[in-house]
């Protein structure tokens, strides 16, 4: 009979954790299927190599922000599959000028980011598209920014509210919270499962 009661007890907590938390999942993978997010990651986390990413996602800003025109996902994400190319180009010839000989990888993947916190807003963590440029071995810190909506290109014109419904955008607007977290977990978890898979 004590038996009974502890798994009743977990059960009905377990049921009202999934009650509480679907909606604010659904909403964050709602958010995560609008975004496109430009992932850099250096050759490693030595003052030089951190220094020549930052060099390389200044050139990549620089000379991508009229490419990146879409006005869907899927159309830049097209666009981003379809200048691989030539955003690898300009890496190259940024880390050539620096006097470095690193080879680079630019794909289009679907990948998992942490929470993120930014001055106006917070974008929760889970599966995103992502335009990935990987410098030399790739096993340094990372830095990435979200180009649909353009929020980190030049010239941008646009908000990420002008992508997101107003409930999405009640969710982006607090800053980091432990709904976040729940997200966070849930979505690390599922991760897991569908970037392996």
């Amino acid at each position: 009979m004590k038996l009974f009661k502890v798994f009743v007890t977990v059960f009905m907590s377990l049921t009202l954790i999934i009650g509480f938390t679907q909606p604010l999942i659904a909403k964050s993978e709602n958010i995560s299927e609008k975004v496109l997010r430009l992932h850099i990651l250096a050759n490693s986390d030595s003052t030089q190599d951190q220094n020549l990413k930052l060099k390389v996602k200044n050139e990549i800003l620089n000379r991508t922000s009229d490419i990146f025109t879409g006005k869907t996902l899927q159309e830049n994400i097209n666009i981003a599959n379809d200048n691989k190319d030539k955003i690898a180009f300009i890496a190259k010839q940024c880390i050539e000028k620096e006097g470095c000989g690193y080879d680079v990888n630019v794909s289009v993947v679907k990948e998992y980011f942490d929470t993120r916190v930014y001055d106006d807003f917070t974008l929760p963590a889970g599966v995103y598209n992502s335009l990935k440029i990987e410098i030399g071995e790739a096993q340094g810190h990372n830095w990435w920014c979200i180009i649909f909506p353009s929020v980190c290109l030049n010239a941008c014109t646009e908000s990420i509210s002008d992508y997101l419904t107003e409930e999405e955008m009640e969710l982006v607007s607090n800053s980091y919270t432990p709904k976040f977290k729940i997200i966070e977990i849930y979505e690390k978890f599922k991760s897991k499962l569908v970037c392996k898979g």
